[in-house]
């Protein structure tokens, strides 16, 4: 789960290219708060991304854009803005959100085993088998 610290910065704008795709190229900015899942403290997340939307009109369209470009369908005239930039900043929240150092009190375990000690998890089973077999 995210939270934004504050709203995003968006900057658009808006051309059309030469062979007449219309285009919204960007920068989108933001920070978001979320849990550390190393120390489970917050941990604020910088969100940056550029943007480059191809605006289409069908969905036969979109795989016309160009390979660098994100289709954005315009449904009844509307450009649906507010979704596409909430998905972006969908796309851009890290998997594992981390502090780059933690203040964990986590204490390793620093004794080393060593493994020839242990027995064989079968040895019981084998144990079983000589009763039975007996």
């Amino acid at each position: 789960m995210a939270t934004l610290s504050s709203g995003a910065k968006v900057t658009l704008r808006g051309y059309r290219e030469l062979y007449g795709s219309k285009v919204i190229v960007g920068e989108l900015q933001a920070e978001a708060q979320m849990t550390c899942r190393r120390c489970l403290e917050p941990v604020t997340v910088v969100l940056e991304s550029s943007i480059r939307w191809g605006l289409v009109f069908s969905e036969s369209e979109m795989q016309d854009l160009e390979k660098d470009m994100d289709p954005i369908l315009v449904e009844e005239g509307q450009i649906p803005l507010r979704q596409a930039i909430e998905d972006e900043l969908v796309l851009l929240l890290p998997i594992m959100p981390m502090h780059e150092s933690c203040k964990s009190e986590w204490i390793s375990d620093t004794e080393s085993v060593d493994i020839s000690e242990n027995k064989s998890p079968f040895a019981v089973l084998a144990a079983l088998k000589n009763e039975q077999g007996s």
